[in-house]
């Protein structure tokens, strides 16, 4: 009886021990959960952004969206780490994507079209420049009045193939502009021929253009307003292939575009100080004045939306100097307007 007495408080030890180790036991497993748990959350919040790179044709106040969309971080906050490269041309940036060095390429969409007719599989996804940023300027002594005087004329231009000259050519054709000869020299440079006494006028961009128009130029035509219902001027390209193994990243992507366009609409302060970063080299009044005119003049796309009527005028111009055979090329096979319309819809 003494030994029962004296064993029952023993067991009943022996029993709180292993009842305490085994809540030990459970609380090392909770926390060691926990700790995964944590883990994992703060893996998924740090995960490193995928990297994708765009190549752009040029260094351009056209392309501001872009530079928007890096500068402010857009790219970052959906998740993408985008490495910007200038290609020299759209050729090569285009050259570039199909090659496998770049995930997309910022340039004329007709470049990225021609490509396909020569085997490529690229795809127009993003509008980034809808609208046509030529103008033909003159000093303010040379007395024309319209585009109409440039009869007997010299008229300076980019070299070919170059957007601006090609819309230079067909306006004098179209409206039989007569003896209109031409002073091709390196995109840029238009100003130059002008001030030598070499051109009475120049067809350019910006900010070229309003370079012109701070010494006293004036506007003789402007190109934007023949254009009312848009022109897909310079547009995002991608791999058909990337848009099937990776249509996560190329939503990103789009997304962010469709950001920064909305950012230049919202705030045009924004706008302007992100080209002043983007060049330094260049008159701050004059690259202000310059993205305010883009902007007023809707030159910047406002979405990325690639519209039918736009793509149809850009095509047009290529089918007009005949880099395009007509009915070689349609709308759904060159471009994929999904991305551009889901991000343009939130």
């Amino acid at each position: 009886m003494e030994n029962q007495t004296m064993n029952q408080p023993l067991t009943s030890l022996q029993g709180q021990a292993s009842h305490h180790r085994f809540l030990a036991s459970r609380f090392v497993q909770a926390c060691a959960a926990g700790i995964l748990l944590a883990t994992a959350a703060t893996r998924s919040a740090w995960a490193a952004p995928e990297k994708v790179v765009v190549y752009q044709a040029f260094q351009s106040i056209q392309y501001l969206p872009l530079y928007v969309a890096i500068d402010k971080g857009l790219f970052a906050q959906n998740g993408l780490d985008v490495q910007k490269v200038t290609a020299g041309s759209g050729a090569q940036g285009v050259a570039a994507v199909i090659g496998g060095h770049a995930d997309f390429s910022l340039q004329d969409p007709m470049t990225a079209v021609l490509a396909n007719l020569k085997g490529a599989t690229l795809v127009n996804v993003a509008n980034v420049v809808s609208g046509v940023p030529v103008w033909i300027v003159t000093p303010p002594d040379s007395g024309l009045k319209s585009q109409a005087d440039l009869a007997g004329k010299t008229v300076s231009a980019a070299l070919p193939p170059s957007t601006s000259t090609y819309l230079l050519q067909r306006l004098i054709k179209q409206e039989n502009i007569a003896g209109v000869n031409l002073n091709t020299v390196q995109i840029g440079t238009e100003l130059a021929p002008v001030a030598a006494g070499r051109a009475v006028a120049a067809a350019l961009y910006e900010p070229q253009a309003d370079q012109g128009i701070a010494s006293g130029y004036k506007i003789l035509y402007a190109f934007p307003k023949s254009y009312p219902g848009g022109y897909a001027f310079s547009t995002m390209d991608t791999l058909a292939s990337t848009i099937k193994s990776r249509p996560a990243m190329v939503a990103a992507f789009v997304k962010s575009v469709a950001q920064a366009e909305a950012l230049i609409q919202q705030s045009p302060d924004t706008a302007k100080a992100v080209a002043v970063a983007e060049f330094p080299t260049l008159d701050r009044k004059i690259v202000e004045t310059a993205v305010g005119r883009l902007i007023d003049q809707k030159i910047y796309a406002t979405t990325p939306d690639i519209s039918e009527q736009a793509f149809r005028n850009a095509l047009d111009l290529q089918e007009y100097v005949g880099n395009i055979k007509p009915g070689s090329v349609t709308y759904n096979s060159a471009v994929d307007d999904s991305f551009a319309n889901k991000a343009s819809a939130k």
